[in-house]
């Protein structure tokens, strides 16, 4: 049986449900942060499959690299997948693994975000430059989240014999079959995450402006933490159909969120892929989104979501008030998220569909 190590530096749920996928077709050592992971899946039971092995690595001290490089030998991996990291850490940690083990067996990284987004991202790339350099050229094969991504990433990457493969955000934030949204006669629309520039807040608080005639049959809730929820958070406090978390809110709570609301919107002014999108999907919500990036890779219009002009808050504006209006639209949108999710965001479809490429060639 083939051996596949996976490492997850971050997004631990995204990283044990990948683990789980491959693990349907081989063994698997998954090198994840346990206690991050146990508290993402609070409340919930965490899914290991039989031929998955599960090793705490937190991943913040240099001082872990020689326990994970035996780890490593110890099992003789065929392929290593690495989901790209982020903090200096453990961008080095990735680095000496790739270094040390090309030689030996295949490398597999997964790119979430090929360009960084505007804003903070932009600088927290920069600090990692070297390590990630290292790691994206030295990878045998990358995994990125859409044609946008794929598109992104040849355009700043050419490295001989590398292979990109296009492939899909798998559902998380998931605890069961999703239930239909409720119709009782209010409409919730959701917006949560992390609360950055380019989510696009400003223009999710001018929508709102231009709906107060709505108000009474619309209710807002945003939830997360962020620089641009505490900048606006006083414009939008003004909205009498506006509540607002401003804090750290655990995965249980995300999906009672995600599960009490009609739909998701994502405003955003720029984007690779998105987590936020795959959850709302993965829990039967539909979305209003930008027509950014990787995000008009999984929206189809009028299928499983609405897609507006980015920046454009009469047309977020518009777009909510077609689906306030219209209660078929709305159940159409919600099947199509369902099907969607059942169907190409499946984490046995993506492995089925990448496995060839990514751990067999």
């Amino acid at each position: 049986m083939k051996k596949i190590a996976v490492i997850a530096p971050h997004f631990q749920e995204y990283s044990l449900n990948l683990a789980n996928a491959v693990a349907g077709r081989a063994k698997v050592l998954l090198l994840i942060d346990r206690t991050r992971l146990a508290s993402e899946y609070a409340d919930r039971t965490t899914p290991v499959a039989p031929t998955l092995e599960l090793r705490d690595t937190p991943l913040r001290s240099v001082w872990e690299i020689p326990p994970i490089l035996a780890a490593l030998a110890r099992f003789r991996p065929d392929v290593i997948h690495i989901q790209e990291p982020s903090g200096f850490i453990r961008a080095l940690i990735c680095a000496c693994v790739v270094v040390c083990f090309r030689p030996f067996c295949r490398v597999v990284l997964t790119v979430h975000d090929p360009k960084p987004h505007s804003g903070r991202d932009a600088a927290i790339v920069k600090r990692l430059a070297v390590f990630r350099n290292i790691i994206r050229r030295w990878a045998h094969v990358v995994l990125v989240h859409g044609e946008s991504c794929h598109k992104d990433y040849l355009s700043l990457h050419d490295h001989p014999g590398q292979s990109v493969m296009s492939t899909t955000h798998g559902v998380i934030l998931r605890d069961g079959p999703p239930d239909a949204p409720a119709e009782n006669g209010q409409m919730v629309i959701l917006c949560f995450g992390r609360m950055e520039h380019y989510k696009g807040l400003s223009v999710l608080n001018a929508a709102i402006a231009k709906l107060s005639d709505l108000s009474a049959s619309l209710r807002f809730r945003i939830v997360g933490k962020g620089p641009d929820l505490d900048l606006l958070s006083p414009q939008l406090a003004t909205h009498p159909n506006v509540y607002i978390e401003n804090e750290f809110v655990p995965a249980s709570r995300l999906i009672e969120e995600i599960q009490a609301a009609t739909c998701v919107v994502l405003p955003y002014l720029n984007a690779t892929q998105s987590g936020v999108l795959a959850a709302a999907l993965g829990n039967g919500r539909f979305a209003i989104v930008s027509d950014v990036g990787g995000l008009r890779d999984i929206v189809a219009q009028d299928r499983n979501g609405l897609l507006v002009p980015p920046g454009d808050s009469e047309a977020l504006a518009e777009a909510i008030r077609r689906v306030a209006s219209d209660s078929d639209l709305r159940r159409r949108l919600s099947q199509g998220a369902r099907q969607l999710a059942e169907q190409e965001l499946d984490w046995g479809r993506i492995v089925s569909n990448t496995w060839d490429v990514a751990y067999c060639s």
